[in-house]
């Protein structure tokens, strides 16, 4: 074996590349399955001190908190590692649910760095746990991609649409071309959208446990594959053509669904809101529409008409291993306060909530355990299962967190004090 001294020395003289470094040591290992962790781990010692001699600096803290992402011979999670980046974790709750997948008391774990956050998801939990917990549902439930195509003049273009919406014998072969490398996922359907020459077609696919991102690029490449074969002329623009759409916030996903979408609501009584947050169901609702409706729509807000979802949507996102930069679209929120006779109905609907618990950063070290403290690590008992009752648990807690922020605003300064208090003990 070849030692971590002499792999960082041909680091230095250029002679190995870092990407390298796994099938480098493993190879030096042996090759056996069970050395590939080994190898991984070496890989990312020696890369960090590589790191650390050309900044002359030590990195321990990020040396400490390696995470292993071996999955299988010349497959990691993640590229070049180096360690770990942490996140403090804290548990809200317990929160109760009567949902369509999510039944029970739940404590839910975020990672955050900001103060307060846990504190308000904690009592927004305990206001509605005061009136029996919240229910959910789920009532769409897909993975998007969608490929742009040329077909050279915008004749032709409808004549695709037309044939992917009218034409079944033909729908069927697109189908068949899309679900037939695929174990779980299966094509729901497809939407077509033209502009000119160029047509996007949107396919849909139900994805089991997992986001099913890859997945369903990979099976739509398939069906474009077996459209090509009766609109030849047809010039694939690219693979994915923002019409899906992934990492942005957008008003397709807001109505036409990506992931999972979910509805949570409570009843919030008299009494509880007077002795939870000093205030009445009237206020609340006037300041849910003053601040997240008037105030959103005269920012330009696209999909955030709600106070602060993206906080609860992106701690839990960290403490449980999703993909981070889905936040963007997954914390479209729209919340609904509404005076009931002195009780206040209280509800979020959340469109594209793109979730997973298997896959991805899920299936490693403390967001694979966060999984598990929400009972919901793996695959459900049906495929689908368990990434629901993510969704729905993620959806009550932005449900809790919203009502809290509410509260603390009707009462002043309350939300300016308790933060400087919390975060700087002042």
């Amino acid at each position: 074996m070849i030692s971590k001294e002499e792999f960082l020395k041909k680091l230095e003289r250029g002679e190995t590349r870092l990407h390298e470094l796994e099938n480098l040591i493993f190879e030096s290992l042996g090759k056996g399955d069970d050395k590939w962790a080994e190898a991984c781990s070496a890989a990312s010692a020696v890369r960090l001190a590589f790191v650390e001699k050309i900044k002359s600096k030590k990195l321990n803290d990020i040396k400490t908190h390696f995470i292993d992402t071996a999955v299988k011979p010349g497959v990691v999670g993640i590229e070049n590692q180096i360690g770990g980046a942490v996140t403090p974790l804290g548990i809200a709750g317990p929160i109760k649910i009567t949902g369509d997948y999510a039944k029970g008391e739940f404590y839910l774990p975020a990672a955050t760095n900001e103060a307060a956050l846990i504190a308000g998801l904690s009592r927004g939990c305990k206001a509605i746990n005061e009136n029996g917990g919240a229910k959910t549902t789920v009532t769409r439930n897909w993975m998007t991609r969608a490929p742009v195509l040329d077909l050279g003049s915008a004749e032709k273009a409808r004549e695709l649409a037309d044939a992917i919406n009218q034409d079944e014998k033909f729908y069927e072969k697109v189908r068949a071309a899309a679900d037939l490398e695929s174990k779980v996922s299966k094509l729901a359907f497809i939407e077509t959208f033209q502009i000119g020459k160029k047509v996007w077609l949107r396919f849909a696919f139900e994805t089991g446990d997992s986001m099913g991102m890859n997945s369903v690029t990979k099976y739509s490449a398939n069906a474009v594959k077996e459209i090509k074969k009766k609109f030849a002329n047809a010039k694939l623009v690219a693979l994915s053509g923002n019409m899906c759409s992934d990492k942005k916030s957008n008003h397709a996903n807001i109505i036409l669904g990506r992931g999972k979408s979910v509805e949570a609501e409570a009843l919030i009584k008299r009494e509880v809101l007077e002795n939870v947050y000093r205030t009445d169901a009237r206020t609340i609702e006037k300041i849910n529409f003053t601040k997240n409706y008037q105030g959103s729509a005269l920012s330009g807000t696209m999909g955030g008409f709600n106070a602060n979802a993206a906080n609860t949507v992106a701690a839990m996102f960290l403490a449980t291993g999703q993909d981070a930069a889905q936040v963007v679209e997954s914390s479209s929120c729209f919340v609904t306060a509404e005076d009931q006779n002195g009780d206040l109905y209280f509800s979020v609907s959340m469109p594209n909530l793109e979730v997973a618990t298997v896959g991805g950063g899920t299936n490693f070290a403390t967001a694979k355990e966060c999984l598990e403290i929400l009972d919901c690590a793996g695959a459900g008992k049906k495929p689908g299962d368990n990434s629901k009752k993510l969704a729905e648990i993620i959806a009550v807690a932005v449900l809790a967190q919203e009502l809290n922020l509410l509260g603390a605003l009707a009462n002043d300064y309350e939300l300016a004090e308790s933060h400087i208090r919390m975060a700087r003990g002042k």
